[in-house]
């Protein structure tokens, strides 16, 4: 089993919410991403594989512009899809990215309609279908990290696509839904919906010498580790890099 090798890391400049054209200004870049991810894409899609306007399927949108993967994309002139169980989000997602969809659902891995869904108290970003995730975060806490569940309705990925992109694959794929990002990649169907890039909450290795089970899997796909930060590693298809 071969190791993920081609890691490129970045170090952004400036700060989130001092927003500019192209997302860059005299005293460096901005980033709206947890680690810079957003720069890392926004250069992959538009200057190294030549797509002007990218389409994207956020998925686990959460903020509409904050710790977001999508939002610089979107500032220069992309648009696209994004999916967010969490009610206080979905308006907000309304709100600021009007010229984007928004699918108020969470995203199943098999022919469940709904599901249960995890509110941790406090820190909504964390907010997960993951029973394994809650029962994980419960290990340091002995007050419930659950604040509520809420049953929430699923679309498969490959629906998503068909129903809201018109069966086109999009531009990108990210991906961050605590703890089944790997369950819900697995059933995406790559022949017919393959993303030009994906960004995805994954470690390149479990320990040295060891690839992530994602990174497993997306490489088995045909796809390279274009980039990686400490939460999310960056796939792109070379056969659409120029």
């Amino acid at each position: 089993m071969a190791t993920a090798t081609g890691t490129a890391g970045l170090a952004v400049g400036g700060a989130a919410g001092r927003a500019s054209s192209g997302g860059t200004s005299p005293e460096g870049r901005t980033s709206y991403s947890q680690q810079g991810e957003d720069i890392i894409l926004h250069d992959l899609l538009r200057v190294t594989m030549k797509i002007d306007k990218p389409v994207y399927l956020d998925i686990g949108a959460a903020d509409p512009v904050a710790v977001n993967n999508t939002y610089l994309l979107y500032q220069t002139g992309g648009h696209g899809v994004l999916v967010e169980p969490n009610p206080y989000y979905v308006e907000r997602l309304k709100q600021r990215r009007p010229k984007d969809t928004v699918v108020a659902a969470g995203v199943g891995v098999d022919d469940a309609q709904e599901a249960d869904y995890y509110v941790i108290r406090e820190h909504p970003m964390l907010n997960t279908f993951s029973r394994d995730d809650v029962a994980f975060r419960q290990r340091a806490h002995t007050e419930s990290v659950v604040e509520k569940t809420l049953k929430m309705r699923l679309i498969q990925i490959n629906h998503l696509i068909e129903t809201y992109l018109g069966g086109k694959a999009p531009d990108l794929l990210s991906i961050d839904i605590e703890g089944l990002d790997f369950a819900v990649l697995r059933t995406l169907d790559f022949e017919n919906y393959r993303p030009a890039a994906i960004c995805a909450e994954a470690v390149l290795m479990v320990r040295p010498g060891v690839n992530s089970e994602t990174v497993n899997l997306l490489t088995s796909k045909g796809y390279v580790v274009h980039g990686a930060t400490q939460y999310n590693t960056i796939f792109a298809d070379p056969a659409r890099c120029s």
